[in-house]
């Protein structure tokens, strides 16, 4: 709810338009708001919360594009009980931290220690008063960059221009400013309507995608030894920008470019089997 408040308060301050904002507890127990947080909320200008507690379902993450928790019991509640999993900690985006902001519960003796407690109600809400324009930048640039760049509602960082190089009904190719030092090229492939993960795609963009992938290729082929293709699909894959996007990075012998290094562990062939039977069921259960 304080989350709400201050992002609502940052967007009116800002005239900001074409943003809707909301907030749900995964308990959602009927309770009234601690004086304190009216209090801290009224220092920084908010006269009027009109705060309605609703209770978090899946139906209400399907209205909104970016699902932000203060912390990881959220997120996990959120993935395990309600199978969503585009989820972010508040911190992940306002200062690139995988860490929580908790309830007063972190408190110890919060229900006896009524002092401790107010300040810890201060502290936070400061603290996300203070992170929420970082919060917005980059949930900005994370979700709807790539959107704004088609749409050409901006251009990239630095003056430089948006250039389709490809182009199908539903899909684009276009360079990326981040090109390897010893390479000429960072060729991005994207379905034109945002989708986050691989597996949200429809099967007709996802064959436009392929198709695209496939024609870049075959042109980078014609002054270079190879190319990577390369999709990062979720944020321990290293996903920062979340529209799915390929890259395909021309290559040449030596070129010292290390797309991906791990080390290769011993395996027996019984566990390899074993791999390959968990994989095959979860394959024939996925939808």
């Amino acid at each position: 709810m304080i989350a709400e408040c201050l992002f609502k308060k940052y967007l009116a301050d800002n005239k900001i338009s074409g943003w809707k904002v909301g907030s749900a507890g995964i308990i959602a127990k009927k309770n009234y708001i601690d004086p304190k947080t009216i209090e801290s909320l009224k220092r920084l200008g908010i006269k009027r919360i009109g705060h309605r507690q609703r209770k978090l379902t899946k139906n209400m993450l399907g209205m909104y594009d970016v699902i932000v928790v203060m912390d990881e019991t959220h997120r996990d509640f959120i993935r395990s009980e309600l199978n969503y999993r585009n989820v972010l900690l508040f911190n992940e985006l306002a200062i690139n931290k995988h860490s929580s902001i908790w309830d007063i519960d972190e408190v110890k003796d919060f229900e006896t220690d009524r002092k401790a407690v107010e300040k810890k109600i201060e502290r936070t809400v400061k603290y996300i008063y203070r992170e929420i324009p970082a919060l917005f930048k980059n949930i900005s640039e994370r979700y709807y960059l790539f959107s704004d760049l088609v749409n050409g509602v901006i251009s990239h960082r630095n003056g430089f221009p948006f250039i389709a190089l490809y182009e199908t009904k539903n899909t684009v190719a276009f360079m990326s400013i981040d090109i390897p030092s010893k390479e000429d090229g960072n060729i991005l492939v994207i379905p034109k309507e945002r989708y986050v993960d691989l597996a949200e795609i429809p099967t007709d963009v996802l064959n436009e995608l392929a198709y695209s992938v496939q024609k870049i290729g075959k042109a980078i082929s014609i002054n270079h030894g190879g190319y990577n293709i390369l999709l990062n699909n979720g944020t321990s894959a290293g996903q920062y920008i979340f529209h799915t996007h390929f890259h395909i990075i021309p290559r040449n012998y030596n070129d010292g470019i290390k797309i991906e290094e791990w080390n290769h562990k011993n395996i027996s062939v019984s566990k390899f089997i074993k791999l390959n039977n968990r994989l095959l069921e979860q394959i024939s259960r996925a939808r």
